[in-house]
């Protein structure tokens, strides 16, 4: 959230920037990273909620908590945007406004009600009454402007004000309450960087950077519950636990940064290998490469000719040809923009089986990389379940592993959901249609789940006690694409196997055009300040951050191909963002 506010305030901030992290975080072992962090913050935060308050006491909080800096006699109204009306920015506290549950009560499993997590008062925010009813239980999707609003996709924008509060709180709300309050279940796909966690929220988390009412907040909450939101203190800690762009390190002497250049290289990434093939695409893994600071991305080259940064050790390489043989290398740099030497290169060539042009099958799950027996929790459990295929990262919510569908002697594994959903990562080569076997393993009523597409709708699976295969056609999207099957409305209890779906490929007019428009930087890397950039479909703001989130340029009302100056930026990697796109940039 961006708020303005006094230089002494500033200047509070920016020494805090050079201070460790304070007493409270002393049992933090602050080399661990990932689920080990996670764990860490997890006992700390609950171990410390030693005061948990009523939802009639959240209301009490909040007329302290979030006060308006500007106007101690009004409070701040999250997604609030404007100085009156329905979106209303600050507002009287006796006037009228009602307690939002950012992390929507019916996405929890279970529902999160109205007390432990549903009356936390780090979760709890004020809204105007009609704003919270637009808002409903829409989960959150990206978009751009100062006004909240409902997506195409179904989806809610918190406005740019708010985006990172509603990010940190949600990363709060999981680290505390764990499976109850999934990210998964409140925000769209995909999730790259780390299967568990949406990228939208790390994004957020480095675009919208902790205000000093959010600061205030923390503390007037933590005086109240005795617990903190760490992602508060320290966004940087979403960046150790999730991974993708690193957001702002408010504790650098924590994190081993006394100040020195960071100028040693991360290792070369090993063991490169092809893990799947089409005829359009290839499947590639390695091993992670290591950093004294930490590794925040990944080079790949196809025949030597850069092709995509990556924030994960696999990429699908697309848009190959059938029957060819491709020589594939791959890089590792970190935050300061070090850059290891070049992998080794493999050679991956793609198949010829007449597949991966519109019409042809070019993506299957079979669902046998799942676990289903044994492991904590049991497959027989009801959870989140994450694993990963063809180089695809599926996550089914509320599920369990135990069920097979049955169909002449037919054992093979499938995954059996309730009331939750199955989703893909990010797919490349286009979808023409989709078919999925469905069965009730259970004695439970017929009905369908919605299939959705980059989170709009496609249309309808349905299941019953008769194993049967379903397809929907003319789904026709082009490009990269996320599949969801996603039932909220029933408990029935549906097992899937079997998916699969043809590829799509378009190329009229209006795809040349879409090609032509994509949004690319030139040169890359930058030398001597000087740059031009092209895909922009009209004068457009450009905005600069470094790799800690921090916004250090604004280039205003920029158009193709024209003349661009850095502001001497310190070597290093940066992020160029225009709407919804981003690109990174290597400054020399």
């Amino acid at each position: 959230m961006k708020i303005k506010f006094t230089i002494l305030h500033f200047i509070i901030s920016i020494v805090a920037l050079a201070q460790s992290a304070p007493a409270y975080y002393n049992s933090i072992d602050f080399s661990k990273t990932g689920n080990e962090m996670k764990a860490q913050l997890t006992s700390l935060i609950t171990s410390t909620h030693t005061n948990v308050i009523s939802y009639n006491e959240v209301r009490e909080l909040i007329k302290t908590s979030d006060k308006d800096p500007n106007n101690p006699n009004n409070i701040l109204l999250i997604y609030g945007s404007e100085s009156s009306g329905t979106h209303q920015r600050s507002r009287s506290v006796n006037g009228d406004w009602n307690r939002e549950h950012v992390y929507a009560k019916s996405k929890g499993t279970p529902n999160l009600g109205n007390s432990g997590p549903g009356a936390d008062g780090h979760h709890i925010r004020p809204a105007d009454m009609r704003l919270n009813s637009m808002r409903s239980n829409f989960s959150f999707d990206d978009g751009y402007g100062a006004t909240a609003y409902r997506t195409s996709r179904g989806g809610w924008y918190p406005g740019d004000e708010w985006k990172g509060d509603v990010a940190r709180i949600i990363m709060y709300m999981y680290v505390r309450y764990q499976n109850r309050a999934q990210p998964l279940n409140i925000t769209f796909p995909p999730a790259t960087y780390s299967s568990d966690f949406p990228d939208i929220l790390l994004k957020w988390n480095v675009e919208d950077p902790v205000s000093e009412f959010e600061v205030q907040r923390n503390n007037i909450v933590a005086n109240v519950q005795n617990n903190r939101n760490p992602f508060i203190d320290n966004p940087y800690l979403a960046t150790v636990i999730w991974g993708g762009i690193p957001a702002e390190n408010k504790w650098p002497n924590s994190f081993g940064d006394d100040g020195t250049p960071d100028e040693i290289n991360p290792s070369v990434p090993q063991n490169l290998e092809v893990t799947y093939a089409t005829d359009r695409s290839l499947s590639v893994q390695w091993d992670a490469s290591t950093d004294n600071i930490g590794v925040a991305g990944y080079d790949v080259y196809v025949d030597g000719e850069f092709y995509a940064n990556v924030y994960t050790n696999n990429v699908v390489i697309s848009g190959l040809q059938p029957d060819t043989t491709y020589d594939i290398s791959v890089a590792a740099f970190d935050a300061a923009g070090n850059r290891s030497e070049m992998s080794e290169t493999i050679q991956g060539q793609t198949t010829n089986t007449g597949e991966g042009g519109t019409g042809a099958t070019c993506g299957v799950e079979d669902f046998e990389n799942i676990p289903s027996t044994g492991g904590n929790p049991p497959a027989s459990s009801y959870t989140n379940r994450t694993w990963t295929n063809n180089g695809i990262v599926w996550n089914a919510t509320n599920a369990r592993t135990d069920r097979q569908i049955y169909i002449d002697g037919d054992n093979d594994k499938s995954i059996c959901i309730r009331k939750g959903s199955l989703t893909s990562s990010t797919i490349s080569g286009g979808i023409g249609s989709l078919s999925v076997r469905t069965y009730l393993p259970f004695r439970d009523s017929d009905g369908y789940y919605t299939l959705k597409i980059n989170g709009e709708v496609k249309g309808q699976i349905p299941y019953s006690d008769d194993p049967s295969t379903y397809t929907i056609e003319n789904i026709n999207v082009a490009g990269d694409f996320t599949i969801e099957l996603v039932d909220s409305t029933t408990s029935n209890r549906v097992s899937f196997d079997d998916l699969s779906w043809t590829c799509y490929e378009t190329l009229d007019v209006s795809d040349v055009t879409e090609e032509s428009n994509e949004f690319k930087v030139y040169p890359n890397p930058i030398t001597d300040n000087v740059f031009y950039v092209d895909g922009l479909s009209e004068a457009e703001t450009l905005n600069i951050y470094n790799l800690e989130g921090k916004l250090v340029q604004t280039l205003k009302a920029v158009r193709n191909n024209q003349k661009l100056s850095l502001k001497n930026l310190p070597k290093g990697v940066y992020f160029i963002n225009r709407k919804n796109q981003s690109t990174k940039v290597l400054v020399k």
